[in-house]
């Protein structure tokens, strides 16, 4: 009698644990899902906040091209460097759309695991292309435009200094942009999804033991 009373108290306790193991694991897993919600909302906002901020300037590009009083259709570079930045704004945002639609915006941390890994790896390697072509074609032609401008237009010293504080702040901003909020997030999600494929492992180990 002791015995079988041993065995069930052993068996009752057993059955304790696997659901303490179970709670933890799901609690675990909430925590990881909303962390990851967290970043991937950040990355949608920055998108979005990257693609008005483009269609902001769009506007008053069009604007100085085409309104003579402005003076800049008899001059070579200020015209080039607005119709680069047309171009370059309907590129980025097409580009930032497709991320959205093509990548982002499919994430769903209910569903499977894989999936998602594999947006955010194929988002990931967008991402990287895009700052490469920033920082090795966007950012280089725009300063250089802006200063034959600036040059061609005989501005003044202290436009000159305006100029350059501004291609600084720029330059930076992108930099905090890029390392602050795409790398830190893209690797938060990366992180939390491996530790969430470890927990679907382990659960289904568990089972089939």
């Amino acid at each position: 009698m002791e015995l079988e009373e041993l065995k069930n108290t052993w068996a009752a306790l057993n059955n304790r644990l696997k659901d303490n193991e179970l709670l933890n694991k799901r609690l675990i897993q909430g925590m990881l899902s909303d962390k990851s919600n967290k970043s991937l909302n950040k990355l949608v906002n920055i998108e979005i906040i990257n693609m008005l901020t483009v269609l902001i300037v769009i506007p008053p590009c069009i604007w100085f091209l085409s309104d003579s009083r402005m003076g800049f259709n008899n001059f070579l570079f200020p015209k080039i460097l607005f119709v680069a930045v047309l171009a370059i704004g309907f590129f980025e945002i097409s580009w930032g759309g497709f991320k959205l639609k093509k990548y982002l915006l499919k994430i769903d941390f209910s569903k499977y695991i894989m999936d998602n890994m594999r947006y955010v790896n194929k988002f990931a390697i967008c991402y990287r292309k895009g700052k490469m072509i920033n920082y090795f074609f966007t950012i280089p032609v725009l300063s250089l435009l802006g200063i034959l401008s600036y040059y061609e237009l005989k501005a003044p010293f202290h436009l000159w200094i305006f100029l350059f504080v501004c291609l600084t702040i720029g330059f930076i901003t992108s930099y905090w942009i890029y390392k602050k909020v795409y790398d830190t997030n893209i690797q938060s999600i990366k992180k939390s999804l491996e530790e969430l494929k470890e927990l679907e492992e382990d659960s289904k180990e568990n089972h089939s033991l």
